[in-house]
């Protein structure tokens, strides 16, 4: 698997040559079937600080800076309270072996709002719009959903999120972290805070959590950390 990852890496870090504006679900039908009907992105240089998230076919995820967010966490010398930014980048192998990179993600993107949604989800959602930070990234079994974890509040609290390639819907689901989508449909979403009611004393609690692609939780598993105990 690392032996796999690591070619991989360095098939899609080749310098991007003649890349063009095309539809980036023409790529992801390659993967999935899906009709190619995403709205047309940039294409970019290979991102600074690049780190491979997922992969899928000729498809691959990554984390990584665009120039704005370079400059911005370098102001961060200057401002520790600046929240820190990156980006979620989106590259295709091409048959010659080099890379085609194109922003999926990033701070000031213009995502659709989910139908739906809460004000919380709503205002975490604009938070990110403000302040892009991404820890994980991977394909949904459709290859047209991604389930995402992304930062808000400078490292204070994770929330799991899902984007649509092909209608640019982003929906902040639930706070937690790794998803795991499972064979019912559900997403298991690890370490879900919350408090007990009736207050026990012992504070905030941690637990796993099944909910719904919407984020309707479904199903609450046992209590997995204690705030008493950190």
């Amino acid at each position: 698997m690392k032996t796999r990852i690591s070619l991989l890496l360095a098939v899609v870090l080749a310098v991007v040559a003649g890349c063009k504006y095309e539809r980036v679900g023409e790529s992801v039908a390659a993967v999935s079937g899906a009709r190619p009907t995403l709205t047309r992105l940039p294409c970019v240089a290979a991102p600074g600080n690049a780190e491979l998230l997922d992969a899928a076919g000729t498809l691959a995820l990554f984390v990584g800076e665009t120039a704005e967010d370079t400059d911005s966490n370098k102001a961060r010398d200057d401002d520790p309270d600046r929240p820190y930014r990156n980006s979620l980048f989106l590259c295709r192998r091409r048959a010659d072996g080099t890379g085609e990179w194109r922003v999926l993600l990033t701070t000031g993107s213009n995502w659709r709002e989910a139908t739906g949604a809460d004000k919380w989800c709503i205002d975490a959602s604009r938070w990110l719009k403000d302040h892009f930070n991404i820890r994980e990234a991977k394909f949904a079994s459709d290859k047209r959903h991604l389930w995402l974890v992304c930062n808000t509040c400078n490292a204070w609290w994770d929330v799991v999120c899902s984007y649509d390639m092909q209608t640019d819907e982003f929906r902040v689901l639930i706070d937690g972290d790794a998803p795991e989508e499972q064979p019912n449909g559900t997403i298991l979403v690890h370490g879900k805070k919350f408090y007990p009611r009736p207050d026990d004393g012992r504070g905030a609690a941690w637990h796993d959590v099944w909910i719904t692609p919407e984020g309707k939780i479904v199903h609450e598993g046992k209590i997995t950390l204690r705030g008493s105990d950190l």
